[in-house]
């Protein structure tokens, strides 16, 4: 079953309340000369939407891009970048087939990706929001457009995704600020071009309990609709936490003419539980010389503990192309983070009294919004036999930021022994209370160019220019204080792709990126602001593509500047001195040595030190959460109607902190899975961390410096899961 609507390849659009003028202009054009002109680039268009409800049962679960993929898609919706031209390295995840694995977040999706360092466990609402790709954190985008914060809402909100590619490295030419290291690009699905829907019951480990809804199809001849939605009543294997978990998404695709396709992308999410303080260090990753803390351990305080995270988001775009060579695309998003949080602080214990966790408590709250419009226009020319595909745009962002510290804390939180938890509130206490507001306005304007200088050399070139505005206030009982900054950055890129023969591709490039989400708000100890953070990458590798397989190999390094550190002198306060180097390889690949067998795997090797620090101490130290080596290896094996599936991912050791003292050790898991389907009936299982094997992770995996190395946060048990689908309409046949 194909898309209801077939989009310009060219690129795609938005902000609906352009639409009726836009609309009105372009229906004015010959419809059979537009119909004309658009077929050749609608029957090439990839990366569309897969039928509601479907099971691509066939598919491996990972697409890694080699040389001449069929009809490959362009990376991010925005870009329109055919992902076999980017001059990085990319790897496509099928959601389709992962929800088939019994995948539970977004985390556990990039399990898949050998340079990923992610947290493999939804305890933790939001800390795990931010992956690192190469050993630098990587953001996400939604149907192009960047999110602040909404991937912290709920990392487990699979079922409006379509699908979720992985771009490594900055990438800042069109994503904007916070593109350091590189891009989770999710995909959401479009209404279908027939009714088809699925709704699905799973049930598994730590009392899980899962419904989800998929359906969708036309209301008239131009117009669509597709609705889905999961909500989720689970414990967890860890005590006193259960999660409640909601979302919600609903599609609009209106094409009223071949030149014109307007869509409206409307989600919510809610997720509520415990706030989960993670396990001290010490009792876990090093001895206490007693005994080890168990990993269902509560050390928070179950009557002090509240975890509510919940965001709307809207996105509309409309594609209105203007005549055989030239699109205009406006889009629009706009989104919110709203969080209440009371949360127990895990602090270092007194190495007389191991067992016993000093904590605290701390009562806050943030409502936040932020707003994207963007206007884009995208065409192809000539000069002197050179083909161009250009890219202009214009962008204003704004973001409001306020947060709420509570300076009374009913709930008094003392210390706790950790091998024997005994639960209960002291007498009331008071806790440093504040108000802050952080307000970024942001104007952009960037240029991309595609030149195909022959049939087998491709250039991508590109710059942004964005100048933001930075206004910040922040006030106690005691004070008030309130400061303006301008900040300034320029990002560029300039990559090439070369096809050596039909089967091997060069690629390498160079690009950059910036962030201002770690500066907002901040200042040195003279009161002076921070600059943005930048970063870079050089990459260099050669792409391998057939009928059976497919192999990326890249060698690649990137630096991180402007990165806060410690100010020695100044207890308290930072300052940007900081500098990282991350340098590595990177293999991936997929083969199918038969029918209905597929291999798929993968290995990183990451050197990442802190290249420059105020810390004597860390300079040439390891970065955290950044293993020397990752292998990633899965093997998905059809007998008759029966797919089964087997996988392993290894992780070296990993510090906690830059510079620190604690390690974590390697480790390794298997997962088993096995699927089958049965008229419109499909049942996948699975198996995960078959040897039940204790890991840990760092609680700073989204963080650079700041964080700490008193608590450590642990992996998901062995787990199992079963999941009941039916398909109905189009879907079922």
């Amino acid at each position: 079953m194909t898309p209801m609507f077939h989009r310009p390849a060219v690129r795609r659009a938005t902000a609906l309340s352009l639409l009726l003028t836009l609309a009105t202009a372009a229906q004015a054009a010959d419809p059979a000369a537009e119909l004309a002109a658009l077929a050749p680039e609608a029957s090439a268009a990839a990366g569309t939407p897969a039928d509601a409800g479907a099971e691509a049962v066939t598919l491996p679960p990972v697409d890694v891009v080699g040389a001449k993929p069929a009809a490959a898609p362009e990376f991010g919706v925005k870009s329109g970048i055919p992902v076999d031209k980017l001059p990085q390295s990319v790897q496509l995840l099928n959601p389709v087939t992962l929800t088939e694995s019994s995948v539970r977040s977004i985390d556990d999706a990039l399990l898949a990706v050998p340079s990923a360092t992610v947290a493999r466990s939804r305890v933790v609402s939001s800390a795990s929001g931010a992956p690192r790709l190469r050993g630098l954190v990587a953001d996400q985008m939604r149907n192009g457009l960047r999110q602040r914060f909404y991937n912290g809402v709920d990392n487990a909100a699979l079922s409006n995704i379509e699908r979720i590619e992985v771009l490594k490295g900055p990438s800042g030419v069109l994503f904007g600020q916070a593109a350091v290291g590189g891009l989770v690009s999710v995909v959401t699905k479009q209404p279908t071009d027939a009714f088809a829907g699925s709704v699905a019951l799973t049930a598994g480990s730590h009392g899980q309990k899962l419904a989800t809804v998929d359906v969708g199809g036309p209301i008239t001849d131009t117009l669509g609709v597709r609705l889905t939605g999961e909500i989720e009543r689970s414990g967890s294997f860890v005590d006193h936490l259960d999660l409640d978990r909601e979302n919600l998404g609903l599609s609009l695709a209106w094409q009223p003419s071949v030149a014109v396709s307007a869509h409206l992308v409307a989600e919510y999410l809610a997720r509520r539980s415990s706030n989960y303080p993670g396990l001290p260090t010490v009792g876990t990753v090093l001895p206490n010389g007693v005994a080890r803390v168990r990993r269902s351990t509560f050390l928070g305080e179950p009557a002090f503990s509240v975890r509510n995270n919940h965001a709307p988001l809207l996105q509309a775009w409309v594609d209105v192309r203007l005549n055989d060579s030239w699109t205009l695309t406006p889009r629009l998003q706009y989104s919110e983070f709203n969080n209440r949080g009371k949360s127990t602080h895990l602090l270092a214990p007194d190495p007389s009294q191991p067992t016993l966790i000093p904590r605290d408590g701390r009562d806050g709250g943030e409502k936040d919004n932020f707003t994207i419009a963007q206007l884009d226009l995208a065409g192809r020319f000539a000069t002197f036999g050179i083909g161009h595909r250009l890219l202009v745009g214009i962008e204003r962002a704004a973001d409001e930021v306020p947060f709420t510290m509570y300076s009374e804390i009913p709930c008094g939180i003392g210390p706790i022994d950790a091998l024997n938890p005994v639960y209960g509130c002291g007498a009331p206490s008071s806790n440093f209370g504040f108000r802050s507001r952080a307000d970024l306005e942001s104007y952009s304007v960037y240029v991309q160019d595609q030149i195909a200088l022959t049939p087998a050399w491709n250039v991508v070139t590109g710059v942004r220019h964005t100048e933001s505005d930075n206004d910040n206030s922040f006030s106690t009982a005691f004070f008030t204080s309130r400061d303006s900054a301008k900040l300034r950055n320029t990002a560029w890129q300039l990559g090439s792709t070369y096809a050596l023969s039909e089967r091997y591709s060069l690629f390498g490039g160079y690009s950059t990126g910036y962030s201002l989400e770690d500066v907002t708000g901040s200042r040195k100890f003279d009161g002076s602001a921070f600059k943005p953070q930048t970063s870079n990458q050089a990459e260099l590798g050669l792409r391998y593509g057939s009928d059976t397989a497919h192999v990326s190999l890249a060698a690649f390094r990137s630096h991180l500047d402007n990165v806060s550190v410690a100010d020695p002198a100044n207890v308290g306060f930072q300052l940007q001195d900081g500098r990282f180097r991350i340098q590595g390889i990177e293999l991936e690949g997929e083969w199918t040595p038969l029918p209905g067998w597929s291999l798929q795997g993968g290995y990183a090797y990451l050197d990442g030190i802190v290249q420059r620090s105020s810390d004597p101490a860390q300079r040439g130290a390891r970065l955290a959460e950044t293993p020397e080596s990752s292998v990633v290896v899965a093997s998905r094996v059809r007998l008759g109607s029966v797919d089964l599936r087997a996988g392993v991912n290894y992780a070296g050791a990993r510090k906690v902190l830059n510079g620190g003292a604690v390690t974590l050790p390697d480790y390794a898991t298997l997962d088993f899975g096995a699927s089958t389907g049965f008229g419109a009936f499909r049942i996948d299982a699975a198996l995960t961390n078959v040897f039940d094997q204790t890991y840990y992770y760092s609680d700073n995996v989204s963080r650079y410096s700041l964080g700490t190395d008193n608590r450590v946060l642990p992996g998901q048990p062995r787990s199992f899961s079963l999941r009941l689908a039916y398909r109905f309409g189009a879907a079922s046949t």
